[in-house]
């Protein structure tokens, strides 16, 4: 089919519904909220925000097909007509936002029926406002529904009648619509997917499904540096709280958090923010005792919470998890204690890859060779927000990133040799889960689970990383698990960078060999294409 029917479709029924009076076009907040406050199920809390609950709960992949991959046809030609027709009657909520720094040409339309108000809401403060009117949007993303999304409520994901597309059309230009869908995720990953593509088609860099954090701290040798850090991660894994986490604490120390969730990395190595409005936060479990940063954003009264449980009397649950673990908010940067007042810097000196396995070291040092391979595999935990049946196994995703199209093996060669021309740049491996061995070999449950697995804390980790970024982790040895580890950490038990110690020597070996296989396996998936080095690194 001819993709530009996308575009032509978007713009015809915006145009259509200011040509008849329906359209409500980038209204202030006091309008915008005014429309919030009677979306169905909208309630407002103790702290002057708002709480939405969307249908679904999570991103809708299994539903999602690109243009890049996937042939579209008659079926696309159909959603158009159906998507055109059910918004000719009703009032429409238009946004447009840049994408990127305030500088930026970049720019995405958002088209959402009253019903959805929540999404324009929280959705347009991701990202910053145009300094004047949009007229040719390089970015539209239009949801709409059918008499199917009240059905959708009472059944799980895979059984839902949902519909998405995203088209990438010639230039840069790119098309999502959703049917039977109002979670704000699918608009913030539509954005999200829009770069990764023209990023890897039309630019010079690789869009990252990356964290990025600054920091002015004092050295372990006495003197103040600064040191900026990726953190690549699926949701859900440690991304935002190693991103956001405030390291700081002394004299001139400075804790900044630059990115939460993606950007570009480009071949001199600088780091290019992509939401500059605001943080898409989880809100599971967060308590002002270990996110503080996170929890304190949460209760501002710009905040627009989504799936999250409020009592009776207004007041937040972070912990009741009856209708979804994956509670999400829109924090505005200026509401987000420490966030900068820049989305890019100007070099990143670390690249960290964040996983979770019980035979990988709470920290482990790469090769270049190494994290490109590991990009690869994209070995993670899957979570609520991606596959709520499948929470909590193990699953590869290629580059921690479920929004790649096109040629993998083309997208890894691209990252592999940014990488070569940044030979000052460090490369580790996180773990944020746990080490040791799951279930008991023999005995008394309690006591083998004690003394054979430790689950790896965030005040580990953050101990790790505050080590790591001052220049402390200087003494690397080789580790069994065919990377390097610290000789030492300050305040971290040493048994968390050798995970073979709580293993038996025949069962280390075994396992090893195992992951070094589904290593392997993964690696051969992407043929000869793939360059050279990468695919020696796990041999």
């Amino acid at each position: 089919m001819d993709l530009r029917e996308f575009e032509r479709t978007a713009t015809r029924i915006r145009e259509r519904a200011r040509a008849e009076g329906r359209l409500v076009d980038n209204p202030d907040d006091a309008e915008l909220t005014s429309i919030l406050e009677r979306e169905p199920g909208v309630r407002r809390t103790i702290y002057g925000n708002h709480v939405a609950d969307s249908e679904p709960t999570s991103r809708s992949a299994i539903f999602t097909k690109n243009s890049v991959d996937d042939v579209f046809g008659d079926d696309e030609t159909r959603l158009l007509a159906q998507c055109e027709q059910s918004l000719a009657h009703q009032r429409i909520i238009s946004v447009d936002r840049i994408v990127g720094n305030r500088n930026n040409t970049t720019s995405v339309r958002l088209l959402v029926p009253e019903r959805f108000a929540h999404v324009a809401f929280g959705g347009r403060n991701l990202f910053y406002p145009p300094t004047g009117p949009v007229t040719d949007p390089t970015y539209h993303i239009v949801f709409f529904y059918d008499e199917a999304f009240d059905r959708n409520r009472d059944l799980p994901l895979a059984q839902k009648d949902i519909t998405i597309r995203l088209a990438m059309l010639d230039g840069g230009k790119f098309v999502k619509v959703v049917r039977n869908g109002n979670y704000i995720g699918e608009y913030k990953k539509g954005v999200f997917a829009a770069e990764d593509w023209t990023q890897k088609t039309y630019g010079k860099g690789i869009f990252l499904h990356a964290g990025c954090r600054e920091d002015h701290l004092q050295s372990a040798h006495g003197d103040y540096r600064t040191v900026r850090t990726l953190l690549v991660a699926l949701s859900a894994n440690g991304k935002t709280s190693t991103t956001c986490k405030i390291l700081a604490r002394k004299g001139n120390e400075k804790s900044w958090l630059i990115q939460d969730d993606g950007g570009t990395l480009f071949p001199d190595g600088s780091f290019g923010g992509f939401e500059g409005g605001g943080v898409f936060v989880k809100t599971e479990g967060v308590n002002p005792g270990t996110q503080a940063e996170i929890f304190y954003g949460l209760l501002k009264p710009s905040t627009l919470c989504e799936n999250v449980f409020v009592d009776d009397a207004g007041e937040f649950d972070f912990y009741n998890f009856n209708r979804t673990s994956n509670g999400r908010a829109v924090v505005r940067r200026s509401d987000f204690m420490h966030a900068s007042t820049f989305i890019d810097v100007p070099k990143a000196d670390n690249f960290i890859l964040i996983t979770r396995g019980p035979l990988i070291p709470a920290i482990s040092r790469l090769s270049r060779e190494q994290a490109a391979a590991l990009m690869v595999l994209g070995q993670a935990m899957e979570s609520s927000a991606g596959n709520p049946a499948l929470a909590g196994t193990i699953r590869g995703e290629f580059f921690y990133d479920p929004f790649v199209a096109g040629s993998r093996a083309a997208h890894a060669n691209r990252f592999y040799e940014i990488l070569q021309g940044l030979p000052d740049m460090k490369f580790y491996l996180l773990n944020t889960g746990g080490i040791g061995v799951l279930a008991p070999s023999s005995g008394d449950l309690e006591e083998s689970m004690e003394s054979r697995y430790r689950d790896i804390g965030l005040q580990d980790t953050m101990a790790i990383l505050d080590s790591l970024l001052r220049g402390g982790l200087e003494d690397w040895v080789d580790s069994p698990t065919g990377f390097q580890v610290p000789g030492s950490v300050r305040a971290v038990d040493d048994i968390y960078f050798h995970p073979e110690k709580l293993f038996t020597s025949s069962e280390f070996e075994e396992n090893q060999r195992g992951l070094n296989l589904v290593r392997r396996e993964a690696i051969e998936k992407l043929g000869d294409e793939l360059h050279p080095a990468v695919r020696r690194a796990f041999e």
